[in-house]
């Protein structure tokens, strides 16, 4: 019995064993498939007249991927894609002037696909015409706008537009700002509370102490503080036409911020929308400090309260101004969303993507080299260069002994409309300055990513 299990258990290994050498002996005899073969996309692009179009940029993603591959057409208009693996792609041509063209495309593997011929269309024309309120109807709405401005919720902050191109305020607008401003809730409480502090101080003793010398420090302060407004900011601006608000700036550099804010104190806009001399507020503060002479004792020194009028006028616009454009702007409430209004920026270290429009490879020391904009670049979500746009610059091209390639590039510029946007090659000032770039599909051509080596204002987009 034991014998025969043996003999049995000895039959079934042997089996096994037998029927995994012909399984692997089966395996063997199968052919190995060949690597997928991969294949090319290539295509001419012109514009509707037949010319052909050089230096468009061509990009190819595959469906459903992020990863892209770009180059440029040649001066013959074509491009080509190599080593294209089987699959569908998105194929996108933008040129400078011209409406991006999209489209798809199937490869096989190992197929040569040429694309029917890609004709770009001239971009439209696009002219905008606001349709808005008449400019005194846009002025009183900004205006209702500004009357809700506070710093913390608080303090009244009506003086100051965050719109550069705000509409003019009429006389009567001018005189509504004032009105509003002079019965707010926080000048007929500071009121009492400067008074208070010039009765402790016992300021002007001809008012006397007691409630009667209260009731006159009241009084003048808030006096002082309606005939500043109504004087200064209502009656003289209206004779001079002149508009009593801050403009918020907002962008540029710090140091341009700071020169325009101290500079308003002494020119401000008139209802024309030009700069002008500060005559109203100069004027203003003479006549509201000789008013004062009506209800201030006369040994307080009138003409010497209001030459340090005129000089702390100045000084005290400055630093509002000052305040008002790095500070206050964080603290006020209900300020308008202003983004879209304001000069665009090109930000310092915003990356710009470029490629040679020509082989950089036969270049024999420095020479003139263009660029054209490999992706559009945006600032804010905002388009501010179309792809295709040139950029210019030198370039030297070497190679040593061992075979090794530098490429040196040299004052490099992007323009943008009437800006000129210098490039450098690391993202932060005085980074290393290694220059990081890629030949394109073998043409001798250069991909090259660079950096705005400042802040740069760009004009307000229309």
């Amino acid at each position: 019995m034991r014998l025969d299990r043996l003999s049995r258990l000895r039959g079934t290994v042997v089996s096994r064993v037998a029927s995994l050498v012909l399984a692997a002996a089966s395996c063997a005899a199968q052919p190995t498939p060949s690597a997928t073969a991969t294949g090319a996309i290539r295509g001419v692009v012109s514009d509707p007249s037949g010319s052909v179009v050089a230096s468009a940029i061509v990009i190819l993603q595959p469906s459903g991927s992020t990863q892209q591959r770009t180059t440029i057409t040649e001066p013959n208009g074509s491009f080509d894609f190599s080593a294209v693996a089987p699959g569908t792609y998105d194929l996108t041509v933008k040129a400078l002037g011209f409406a991006d063209r999209e489209m798809k495309v199937t490869v096989s593997s190992g197929e040569s696909r040429t694309v029917p011929p890609v004709v770009l269309q001239v971009a439209p024309s696009v002219s905008t015409v606001n349709v808005g309120l008449p400019p005194h109807e846009l002025a009183t709405v900004q205006e209702h706008q500004e009357e809700k401005q506070r710093v913390l919720g608080i303090f009244p902050n009506f003086y100051v537009s965050y719109d550069p191109n705000a509409a003019p305020l009429t006389a009567a607008q001018k005189f509504q700002l004032g009105w509003r401003t002079t019965i707010d809730p926080e000048v007929l409480i500071s009121a009492p509370l400067i008074a208070g502090i010039e009765q402790a101080r016992n300021s002007y003793p001809e008012f006397g102490q007691g409630m009667e010398g209260f009731g006159k420090r009241l009084g003048a302060a808030y006096a002082d503080r309606a005939t500043g407004v109504f004087i200064g900011h209502v009656v003289t601006q209206s004779v001079f036409r002149q508009d009593p608000r801050y403009f918020y700036k907002g962008t540029g550099s710090f140091r341009s911020r700071l020169l325009y804010a101290i500079g308003t104190a002494f020119i401000v806009k008139g209802d024309n929308r030009h700069w002008q001399p500060d005559y109203s507020d100069v004027v203003g503060g003479l006549a509201s400090g000789e008013i004062s002479t009506l209800y201030y004792p006369a040994s307080s020194r009138v003409g010497l309260r209001l030459f340090h009028g005129v000089l702390l006028g100045f000084a005290g616009r400055a630093g509002d101004h000052v305040f008002q454009e790095f500070i206050y702007n964080k603290l006020t409430t209900h300020v308008p969303k202003i983004a879209a209004r304001l000069r665009p920026v090109v930000p310092e270290g915003t990356p710009v993507s470029l490629i040679s429009t020509e082989d950089v490879r036969s270049t024999a020391g420095a020479r003139p080299v263009t660029f054209v904009l490999a992706r559009d670049l945006t600032v804010n979500g905002a388009v501010v260069a179309k792809a295709g746009s040139k950029a210019s610059g030198e370039i030297g091209y070497t190679t040593t002994a061992n075979g090794t390639t530098h490429i040196a590039l040299e004052n490099v510029t992007l323009k943008i409309g009437d800006a000129v946007v210098p490039l450098r090659s690391a993202p932060e000032k005085g980074g290393a300055g290694a220059l990081h770039y890629h030949w394109v599909e073998n043409t001798g051509r250069i991909a090259i990513e660079l950096y705005s080596a400042r802040n740069i204002e760009l004009k307000p987009t229309q």
